[in-house]
């Protein structure tokens, strides 16, 4: 062989080999539910080489990713493609997957990409968010502010989840004058939070110690027609308002009014019959140096037991009756045992706990 065909076999060999040219190398699935199971694609890959190209090998980073491709030799001009699934079971959220192809080329290794969002399955979806509000999924069922002093204001807020396909309107009804509640932002894309705030201003809550009150939360599609659908849900938000004592002075403090009840801890209603009213008295005394307010005298049902004072201010050394009725055909359980909680700016006492107790026969 001459030195010119040596050269030119080489310079051909030098040339001759297989390239790999993706078609595509990314591919996002979007927002796809978790209960409609694994995603397919492919990616296609050209050969615009000279030699046949060969798929040695592919790898995932994890077991969520399948791939599958052809042994079978890619001839020069011709395409083939690689398929890939990705498994949502168990992963709701945003997702980036990448995959590793190698082949008989240089460079040898080629990156594909699959992304999406998986919209959790209700059974996912009942840890996090276990209220429903139609395609909108909430935190909380309640909103507990707990104690809070009568002049402070407070904000709490729980989350809200977009568990549709659709862009969803969500709105918030229930306010008051001690009750602002509002969404942020109100308009919620697939698969997105939205923030519920409850801006809460003891000043003018309607009463002493617990106060439940409740907010809607509505949703609906933003178009028509939509996979999404519309519902509500209602949230209890609760309160305990306190009197506030931490800026008293020593003075005001020694001078302070001074509750005491003259039935201890409990009133007895003894054995009675089941359509019985029973009535019994107890006395409310100032023994401080400054004028005792009743706040609030209640107990947790709201029917067969009524309460009433005759003062809600006491000067010291006054005393204030309180009759407490009892009206037995209310009650389905044989025993009586109802707390009666008395409510009062003494800033040693300013919660007192008398247990109504009786049997029925």
């Amino acid at each position: 062989m001459s030195i010119v065909s040596l050269l030119a076999a080489i310079a051909l060999s030098a040339v001759a080999q297989p390239e790999a040219t993706w078609l595509e190398q990314e591919h996002d699935f979007g927002i796809f539910l978790e209960e409609n199971g694994k995603v397919h694609c492919s990616l296609r890959v050209v050969n615009t080489g000279n030699e046949p190209l060969l798929i040695v090998k592919a790898q995932a980073g994890c077991g969520c990713t399948g791939i599958n491709y052809s042994e079978a030799p890619i001839q020069p001009g011709d395409t083939s493609s690689v398929e890939i699934s990705y498994n949502p079971s168990g992963r709701p959220g945003q997702f980036s997957k990448q995959v590793i192809i190698f082949t008989n080329t240089v460079p040898k290794r080629s990156t594909l990409e699959i992304t999406g969002h998986v919209i959790p399955s209700d059974k996912t979806l009942d840890k996090q968010y276990p209220l429903k509000a139609g395609s909108l999924r909430i935190s909380q069922h309640i909103i507990p502010f707990g104690e809070i002093a009568k002049d402070d204001s407070r904000t709490l807020y729980l989350s809200a989840y977009n568990a549709s396909t659709d862009t969803l309107i969500v709105s918030v009804a229930g306010e008051k004058t001690h009750l602002k509640p509002a969404v942020v932002p109100d308009t919620v894309p697939p698969a997105k939070v939205v923030a519920i705030t409850v801006h809460y201003l003891s000043k003018y809550a309607p009463l002493w110690g617990f106060n439940a009150d409740t907010i809607s939360v509505s949703c609906a599609p933003l178009r028509q027609p939509s996979s999404a659908q519309a519902g509500n849900a209602d949230i209890m938000v609760m309160a305990q308002v306190k009197e506030r004592f931490d800026q008293l002075t020593d003075k005001q403090l020694q001078k302070a009014p001074v509750v005491s009840v003259d039935c201890g801890e409990q009133i007895s209603l003894d054995i009675s019959k089941k359509n019985d009213v029973i009535s019994r008295t107890i006395h409310i005394t100032n023994k401080g140096k400054s004028e005792l307010f009743i706040r609030r005298l209640w107990v947790p049902i709201d029917k067969g037991i009524t309460i009433k004072c005759n003062k809600q201010q006491l000067k010291p050394g006054k005393t204030a009756t309180v009759t407490v009725r009892v009206d037995t055909s209310a009650f389905n359980e044989e025993v009586i045992n109802v707390p009666l909680t008395l409510l009062c700016n003494d800033p040693n006492k300013p919660q007192t706990t008398i247990r109504l107790v009786g049997i029925i026969e």
